[in-house]
């Protein structure tokens, strides 16, 4: 055996091997130091953990020596691990079931304080994440901090997400943060969050010319007609909620804060603009009431949809002309316009208030070319499909018609309207709702592995006739057990019920329906891709449901013909919409809300939450609401679940309830 010992610059080979012997011995002396120490505090376990980590010796004992508690440090870090462990958790695709059997692995003792720093828990950032891979974290990344051979298979896994990782990651779009923005300098990072925008909110919503716009934004060019500072900060504050780049929080780890400073900034070049009508201006005030309503702050949402309609009316529509320029504008305006009745009156039905009357320069539905176009799940998930954007615009405009009828009908009818003029206008409204429905082309009808954002158009018709049918069942309780003139109903019953029992309320029928459409969404993309109309599915269905827990379907062949099939109970039903909504609610604020006033409402009210959702709320508490949360709520979300929420003078909104009953300690 031969010693080698490299000597420094003016070195010699004795000298060298002194200061050898030295290192050794001061290291072997700093080591029997610390097992000593270490032999008798309660944070022996978390020093054995920074040893084996390669933490340099002589800095953990300069630590004990200062008096540092090593084991209350970890334990904080391990409670910040335990939470994000639980939001991913909820985000993913995992049932109820799933997370039940997963939560005792969550426990803070069997965590790694520095989890989030590792290559494993980075792989499952902005990816759709399911049970499994939570699994083979747990069991790649252990306590201890080590590798086993028990674990070779889930490093495998982690491997193979990595390769996939790669190609995520590349942007669709590439576009320059500058000069759109005084907030970053890093093009990859403005690509990004452009890239989410047009691949999740803007395919359903339609808010901008994608071709337009990418090329205004590409050329660099402030004063463009299809870009603007302003609607870019705005359209980033949007993209936020839907990323986990480091740069979209404005809190370390708290979702909720995600594209706060963009969202600011939005506004404080709102207030510079002075009022002025511009397409890109009426593009950014839409998209800022949407995010704005997603923060849980709708009064705001409110404000700002009464400048955008205002803005809408008074800015002109472009003549129709041979040339591609001026067919782009009008291509542009004309959709800019029905983006803003399609929110409009999607909003004003979810609040439960008149909605204003449609554009009548909006005299036809758009008649535009067929095409196909690829829609990329990145980089949430590899998938790739084709579909037809154009189809996809068209039967969003058809049924924002309907539903502006439906709002019509509900909110702003005559009061002079008969109870049988009200019944027969709400029968042949449901009809042509249900007529357009069956109608859909074969591409847009529902199946679980749709694009994400066309789950949008089902969410936005499930919910329109879910309260339609709700409310003539209040208004005419005389007819509230009707059967469908339109399908065969399916036999029901209930605990208190004969065989012989009245068919049940439609509205229940529709919400089964719409809480399998809610669970397939879950099954097919979790919940890291926040959809407005899924959020309003599950909490319209949970609210729904809270009064009528004990409803159940016999097996009917008629089930088969609805799309999705329902769920066969409420119970189910509601466990399955509230873990939903508990998801969501990680991600934005509204369904925090939601969420937390669902929990309140069963306790103010004595009902009893179904075992299975009271377990999955207890487990992700943390994650879902803090006390500071309920400041943050400017609301007037409404609690279907009280009769009092038809009534528009009563206190019956989210902010009003959460307050009271938080002050109540509830």
């Amino acid at each position: 055996v031969h010693c080698v010992y490299e000597a420094q610059a003016g070195e010699t080979r004795t000298q060298a091997v002194k200061r050898k012997y030295e290192d050794l011995e001061q290291s072997h002396d700093a080591l029997l130091e610390l097992i000593d120490l270490a032999a008798s505090r309660r944070d022996a376990p978390d020093i054995l953990s920074r040893v084996k980590h390669g933490d340099d010796i002589h800095e953990i004992l300069a630590q004990l020596k200062e008096g540092e508690d090593l084991y209350e440090a970890h334990q904080g870090g391990r409670a910040r691990v335990r939470r994000m462990l639980l939001s991913c958790l909820i985000q993913s695709t995992a049932s109820v079931q799933e997370i039940i059997e997963m939560a005792p692995f969550l426990a803070e003792e069997r965590l790694r304080a520095d989890l989030l720093e590792t290559r494993e828990w980075r792989s499952l950032n902005n990816r759709l994440v399911s049970a499994r891979m939570l699994s083979y974290l747990m069991l790649s990344v252990n306590e201890n901090g080590v590798q086993t051979s028990v674990n070779d298979f889930a490093a495998s896994q982690f491997n193979t997400w990595s390769l996939v990782d790669s190609r995520l990651d590349v942007p669709a779009f590439s576009v320059p943060a500058l000069p759109w923005t005084r907030l970053t300098r890093d093009d990859n990072l403005m690509s990004h969050l452009v890239s989410i925008f047009l691949t999740t909110n803007n395919i359903y919503g339609r808010y901008v010319e994608e071709d337009l716009f990418v090329a205004s934004m590409q050329s660099g060019c402030s004063m463009t007609e299809y870009c603007s500072p302003f609607l870019v900060n705005a359209i980033c504050a949007m993209a936020c909620q839907n990323s986990e780049h480091p740069a979209a929080f404005v809190q370390t780890d708290e979702f909720i804060s995600r594209g706060e400073h963009f969202h600011d900034e939005a506004l404080r070049l709102w207030l510079l603009e002075d009022g002025r009508a511009s397409l890109t201006s009426l593009q950014a005030l839409i998209i800022l009431s949407i995010e704005s309503g997603f923060r849980g702050r709708d009064k705001m949402t409110i404000t700002l949809l009464a400048v955008v309609l205002q803005m809408n009316n008074d800015l002109p529509f472009p003549p129709a002309m041979e040339s591609k320029v001026a067919a782009d504008r009008v291509r542009a305006r004309s959709h800019v316009s029905w983006a803003t009745h399609y929110f409009d009156v999607t909003f004003s039905l979810g609040l439960l208030r008149p909605s204003t009357n449609l554009d009548p320069r909006m005299d036809h539905v758009p008649n535009l070319p067929d095409s196909r176009a690829e829609w990329s799940g990145a980089p949430f998930l590899a998938s790739r499909m084709m579909f037809r954007p154009n189809a996809l615009m068209r039967e969003r405009c058809v049924l924002t018609r309907l539903n502006s009828e439906v709002n019509h009908l509900l909110f702003a009818r005559q009061e002079s309207m008969s109870s049988r003029d009200y019944e027969k206008a709400a029968s042949d409204l449901k009809s042509r709702l249900l007529g357009w429905y069956h109608m859909l082309p074969d591409d847009l009808t529902f199946r679980s592995d749709l694009p994400a954002p066309v789950y949008e158009l089902h969410g936005t018709f499930l919910c329109a006739i879910i309260l339609l049918c709700s409310h003539t069942e209040t208004l005419l309780p005389s007819k509230k057990a009707s059967e469908s003139q339109d399908r065969p109903s399916p036999t029901t019953s209930t605990a208190s019920t004969t065989p012989e029992a009245a068919p049940a309320p439609e509205s229940l029928l529709y919400a089964l329906q719409a809480a399998r459409m809610c669970q397939h969404y879950r099954e097919t993309y979790g919940f890291k891709i926040t959809s407005p109309f899924v959020f309003q599915t599950a909490a319209l269905v949970c609210l729904i449901l809270l009064n009528r827990l004990d409803f159940s379907l016999t097996y009917s062949s008629a089930l088969r013909e609805g799309n999705p099939i329902p769920f066969y109970d409420a119970r189910s039903a509601f466990e399955e919409s509230y873990r939903c909504l508990l998801g969501i609610g990680t991600r934005v604020m509204i369904a925090r809300g939601v969420a937390r006033m669902v929990y309140q409402t069963v306790k103010m009210t004595g009902r009893v939450m179904p075992e299975a959702a009271t377990k999955v709320r207890e487990i992700v508490a943390e994650a879902t609401w803090g006390a500071s949360d309920v400041h943050r709520i400017s609301s007037s979300y409404p609690n279907y679940s009280l009769p009092e929420s038809v009534n528009p003078a009563a206190e019956a909104t989210m902010e009003a309830l959460l307050k009271q009953w938080e002050a109540m300690q509830v």
